[in-house]
């Protein structure tokens, strides 16, 4: 093994006799060099951007979401709230009720998803760090409070502001009366705003928190809930947590992850990336045509080596693998450069910044690094590297190998 790989460097650092044979093997190295890299860069994007997304996501959908599997909704009775408290790993456990109401503000109506939550809720979520106006409060020490969504606010025209002390008006269905013509079929309660929140537009046109007794008495629920929300610790196994929960409270309920709750969302990114990923490798193969020519040219220029190889006492097999070995050295010089070029470059952008997104939700963009996707560049490159090099070296060698002999 050692000559052939000895005369491989050789071949690899040497002079040609025709100058074209050291411009192409520089374009191989380049071009899976600067495959390589954008492979890196790229996926380190689509981690970073899936950071973020799920931060969001997390600051406001509980990491497990407890919901009846028939019906809307359930008494609260029927969770056993201490013992779901006292599982390791659960940080806070807090029930909701959700239901979609009319708000009122002077002449403006519009429909949204109340969520009724306890106190506790703003501990265990990170929804306090997205109050971008008024402040996360509930009113708990007295006259009930709303913290609505940015779109809301603004649909309706409202302030957070305490010195203006905006107020709403919420409607919900009458639950417990049959509708006549004579009888309101919505309950009317009026709540001043105390916060406003920012998330994503999804979040920010769909939602106004309230307290859970305000949602309760509003839709005559009693003690009624919609469901029972879980926060874990960090680092906390969510599936292990996920499967004690289920066997204290029962098959009459299920539990959600929060990616479950978002499954969709977390399918689409993953089959973005992975498209992404397989456009890349495309590339890198059209990138990997210059390796081919690279080789077929050395083994033309080194026809007269491969001669006096053979009359030394070579094989066929040695000759090709001194071949194959330069396509190989090609190939991981250009892939080690792309990933520390690539590795770089997300470095530089995780320290200082460099590329910014003007008026998006993070003033940068995001990166984060996985050792698993370098894994799977470095070995895509040398399957790519592998393919690229052992058919013409094989044929050309066999060749000229015969032509010698």
């Amino acid at each position: 093994m050692r000559f052939p790989f000895y005369i491989a460097k050789r071949y690899l650092i040497s002079k040609k006799s025709h100058n074209i044979i050291n411009v192409i093997s520089l374009i191989s190295i380049t071009g899976m060099w600067v495959s390589t890299a954008a492979m890196v860069i790229v996926l380190s994007a689509f981690n970073g951007f899936e950071g973020v997304v799920e931060g969001i996501y997390t600051s406001f959908d509980a990491d497990l979401k407890v919901e009846i599997k028939e019906g809307k909704s359930f008494d609260s009775q029927m969770i056993p709230y201490e013992v779901i408290e006292d599982i390791e790993g659960v940080s806070h456990v807090s029930h909701v009720i959700e239901e979609i109401t009319l708000v009122k503000h002077e002449d403006r109506w519009i429909t949204c998803t109340m969520k009724g939550i306890e106190h506790g809720f703003l501990l265990g979520s990170r929804l306090d760090t997205m109050i971008i106006e008024g402040f996360p409060d509930l009113g708990e020490n007295g006259a009930p409070m709303a913290i609505m969504g940015y779109g809301i606010k603004n649909r309706l025209g409202v302030t957070a502001d305490p010195r203006f002390a905006d107020f709403v008006s919420v409607h919900g269905l009458v639950r417990t009366k049959k509708l006549r013509k004579d009888t309101q079929p919505f309950n009317k309660e009026t709540i001043s705003v105390g916060g406003v929140f920012s998330i994503n537009p999804e979040y920010d046109e769909k939602y106004i928190m309230v307290p859970l007794d305000f949602a309760a008495d509003l839709l005559e629920y009693g003690t009624d809930i919609t469901g029972t929300e879980i926060n874990c610790a960090d680092g906390a196994d969510l599936q292990k947590i996920k499967g004690q929960v289920l066997q204290a409270i029962g098959p009459q309920f299920k539990v959600r992850t929060y990616f479950e709750q978002n499954e969709l969302m977390y399918q689409v990114h993953q089959s973005e990336k992975g498209m992404t990923f397989i456009i890349l490798s495309f590339i890198l193969v059209l990138s990997s045509f210059t390796l081919i020519a690279s080789l077929t040219m050395l083994v033309i220029d080194k026809k007269n080596d491969i001669k006096i190889l053979s009359s030394m006492g070579a094989t066929s097999r040695q000759i090709r693998r001194v071949f194959f070995l330069q396509g190989l050295l090609i190939t991981f010089v250009g892939a080690i450069l792309g990933m520390l070029k690539g590795y770089l470059t997300c470095w530089v952008q995780i320290k200082f910044h460099i590329i910014k997104l003007g008026g998006a939700i993070v003033p940068y963009y995001p990166i984060e690094t996985e050792w698993a996707d370098f894994l799977l560049i470095m070995l895509t490159v040398v399957c790519v590297g592998l393919i690229a090099t052992y058919f013409p070296t094989k044929y050309l060698v066999k060749r000229h190998f015969d032509q010698a002999n």
